[in-house]
């Protein structure tokens, strides 16, 4: 016996106990709408607070990869200056200094940014550690560094705007979606692997360091 036909025998049967039995029913649907409302409008919330603060992240990231781009554009400009003016007295070395300290600086902020357990941002962690500069280093190198840092940030930024797309429509459209995000992670290892290496630029930049100054 069902518990809607213990609940009319033990109303006593009739029309009064059919009225009952409808009215809690719908109680408990009314109840059960509340709490269902309830719980989606708080996963929006969470959704919302999330979305709006990997957002601001991103955009605080890309503000610092292009205030590090930037500093090692100056760099490469100053040591072609510097290369060019080699007599005493010129000032370029404390111009290279000035602008290292500002590198150095702003390499500490994307370092706290980034992720070091995610495999894109790893190679940045990898590219941004292994800058050295000495007296004499090759400007071309540091170009070469720079775009490189440009490169892998784009592939890291295109990645985590994926994410923010997930977390506003769903986990329907991540499920959906889940495919192109591993497409994406080969093609950045093939890339990565070829034109996007960053063992020469590491390598060149680690003879920089055992170079005395």
């Amino acid at each position: 016996m069902d518990i809607v036909t213990q609940i009319y025998h033990a109303l006593g049967g009739g029309a009064a106990a059919i009225a009952v039995i409808v009215a809690l029913i719908a109680l408990v649907g009314a109840l059960a709408g509340v709490v269902t409302s309830y719980l989606v409008a708080g996963r929006a919330v969470y959704i919302n607070s999330i979305t709006a603060e990997r957002s601001k992240w991103i955009e605080k990231l890309r503000t610092s990869i292009a205030t590090y781009s930037g500093l090692l554009a100056e760099l490469s400009f100053t040591l072609m200056g510097q290369k060019v003016l080699s007599e005493k007295g010129s000032g370029t070395a404390t111009l290279v200094v000035n602008v290292l300290t500002k590198i150095n600086n702003t390499a500490s902020v994307i370092q706290l940014q980034l992720n070091p357990w995610n495999e894109i941002d790893k190679n940045l962690l990898r590219l941004i550690d292994s800058v050295v500069i000495r007296d004499r280093t090759d400007p071309l190198l540091v170009d070469k560094a720079d775009k490189l840092l440009i490169a892998h940030s784009q592939w890291l930024l295109k990645a985590e705007w994926e994410k923010v797309k997930y977390e506003a429509h769903g986990g329907l459209y991540r499920w959906w979606n889940n495919n192109e995000d591993e497409k994406r992670l080969k093609k950045y290892r093939a890339w990565a692997a070829a034109e996007g290496s960053l063992d020469d630029v590491i390598a060149q930049f680690a003879k920089e360091k055992a170079r005395k100054a």
